[in-house]
């Protein structure tokens, strides 16, 4: 097995070299923007944490630590969740959907060492976001907690060790499922149905469960204790990730160093598991995910045409058709579609228990940073969504882009089938999620009216954005959407998709801000902020029709020129 992951590795790490080379050398721009915006939200993610401690200790001395210990838990628990959920479908990628397992499962290497192999690639992809997200939540606590260089080193130490727990429990997920759960439409929907019921039923349970309080400050502390008790079970490992670091303080590194011997010796427990596991499921596994038995398919197609029929009356039959195309392509893609419901499932579940934290009870000013923070996050997040799903759809088509460039209908109705998904799809969503936080808050119905402008601007400017820069800079060479997207023309697209939120965010926050202060204070008058959103909401749609025409045009300019 040492020999098998000798070479494994050697080749692994001079391809890594390779790619960094030519990444240096080729895509300097590229490497520069990652940089900069990678070190900028790192300082700004730092900087919030901070303010947050601060805050808390400020808000409820008398619950400063329960509360701080409740944000540790919870954060690391949510972290953990995603990457159980990540390393399972990377791992499912990469075990059953890669032609790079089909070449080594054909060579002379036991199944162990590919799966060895394998799950090492699964840690790095899944993991460094855990990393970048974690690291400045223990920066800030150190610093404000006035502790030393040996804090960051053992957070760290903590981070490496905790990370192969959920890449083990999740890979086991995937060959798991891959090789005993039968892979049929019906099991496919009925696990579909039992996850939206139970996710339903959540929903409605905290909603419910909600009552009211005379004390904010006293309701806030002791609500956010009692929903988060079931991050503290003694039995999760992110429980022991939590409670390690908050123990990596003078007179208690004894316990942190406790805490971190059980995480490591969890870690290779599970990895001895995982890799017990994979010597018999793996192949099987693979020959089942090859070799798919044929079933009568469930009317999910049809489903899609009828819903996407009605959705999209505005548009012509083959536009709707190209887009059904496209969304049953999506279906068919476990790994595309898992991390779509990650992307906005979380944040529906956020919205939904904002009165958790009592915030509608709160004052104006508050009730507007909530609401501003929150169409940040959902922009970011359709942002996210256009680069990763979006911009590659045209690249995707591939080495069979000439089918379709050949049928009896304009080019351009390609990419504005590509454009009526996307826009369809991301306003419906996104202005869901708005209205679910808008009410949840209880925010001023103009309020509530200039958020959704604003989401309809953003959802139009980044689509034009993903679709336009799409056809302008294809690659039809590459079927791995991830790699279409770390290209020059993803990069150019990420940038300028961002660079666009931004704007459409502090240009609507401007006359919010003004009217609804951070301490009570208004600079302007009630008449005053409705014609500032009246002015804002048409600079907004301005920008937004120019952010989706420009590349659009740029685009169709370079489709038709395009050569079969």
């Amino acid at each position: 097995m040492r020999a098998d992951l000798a070479v494994l590795g050697a080749v692994r790490w001079r391809d890594l070299r390779h790619r960094a080379a030519e990444l240096v050398g080729r895509s300097r721009f590229k490497v520069a923007v990652i940089g900069v915006f990678s070190v900028a939200f790192w300082i700004g993610l730092y900087r919030v944490a901070a303010f947050a401690m601060r805050y808390l200790g400020h808000l409820s001395r008398q619950y400063y630590v329960d509360l701080l210990g409740a944000m540790f838990h919870v954060f690391f628990f949510a972290l953990a969740l995603m990457l159980v959920f990540s390393n399972a479908v990377i791992s499912y990628s990469s075990l059953f959907r890669s032609k790079e397992t089909e070449f080594l499962l054909a060579g002379p290497l036991r199944v162990e060492s590919i799966y060895l192999y394998k799950l090492v690639e699964s840690v790095a992809f899944s993991s460094w976001a855990f990393v970048f997200l974690a690291t400045p939540l223990t920066a800030a606590y150190g610093v404000t907690q006035g502790l030393g260089f040996e804090f960051h080193l053992f957070a760290l130490l903590f981070f490496l060790a905790f990370l192969l727990v959920p890449a083990a429990w999740g890979s086991m997920i995937a060959v798991a499922v891959t090789a005993l759960v039968p892979r049929t439409r019906r099991g496919l929907m009925v696990a579909g149905a039992a996850g939206a019921v139970l996710g339903l039923a959540y929903l409605l349970a905290r909603l419910v469960g909600i009552q009211g309080g005379t004390s904010m400050d006293l309701r806030m502390a002791t609500e956010v204790l009692e929903n988060t008790r079931f991050s503290e079970n003694p039995l999760l490992p992110s429980a022991w990730l939590a409670r390690g670091i908050l123990s990596l303080r003078p007179g208690r590194m004894e316990d942190a160093l406790f805490f971190l011997g059980l995480i490591a010796a969890n870690a290779a427990f599970w990895t001895a598991a995982a890799y017990a596991l994979a010597a018999r499921w793996v192949r099987r596994g693979w020959y089942v995910s090859q070799d798919l038995p044929g079933r009568k398919r469930m009317a999910i197609h049809r489903l899609v045409d009828f819903a996407f029929g009605k959705v999209l009356f505005f548009a012509s039959p083959s536009v709707r058709w190209i887009v059904i195309k496209d969304v049953k392509s999506f279906v068919r893609d476990p790994v595309q579609w898992s991390q779509f419901l990650i992307f906005f499932g979380l944040l529906g579940l956020y919205f939904a228990s904002l009165r958790t934290f009592a915030y509608e009870e709160r004052d104006m000013s508050w009730k507007n940073l909530i609401a501003q923070m929150n169409l940040l996050a959902t922009s970011l997040t359709l942002a996210t969504f256009s680069s990763r799903f979006i911009f590659p759809q045209l690249s995707l088509e591939g080495r069979r882009f000439w089918v379709i460039g050949m049928l009896p209908m304009p080019r351009e109705k390609i990419l504005y089938g590509k454009l009526a998904l996307s826009f369809t799809t991301s306003l419906i969503l996104s202005e869901a999620l708005i209205g679910l936080s808008s009410f949840m808050l209880g925010t001023p119905p103009q309020l509530a009216v200039l958020h959704a402008v604003a989401l309809f601007g953003v959802c139009l400017g980044l689509s034009g954005l993903s679709v336009g820069l799409g056809a302008l800079y294809p690659n039809f060479a590459e079927d791995n959407p991830s790699k279409i997207v770390a290209g020059f023309g993803g990069t150019l697209n990420l940038v300028l998709s961002l660079s666009f939120v931004l704007a459409v965010i502090v240009i609507q926050a401007v006359p919010c801000f003004l009217r609804y202060g951070m301490l009570g204070h208004s600079s302007i008058s009630a008449r005053e902020f409705q014609y500032s959103v009246a002015l804002v909401m048409a600079i907004i749609l301005a920008l937004s029709l120019a952010a989706c025409l420009t590349p659009m045009a740029l685009g169709l300019r370079a489709m038709r020129r395009m050569e079969l």
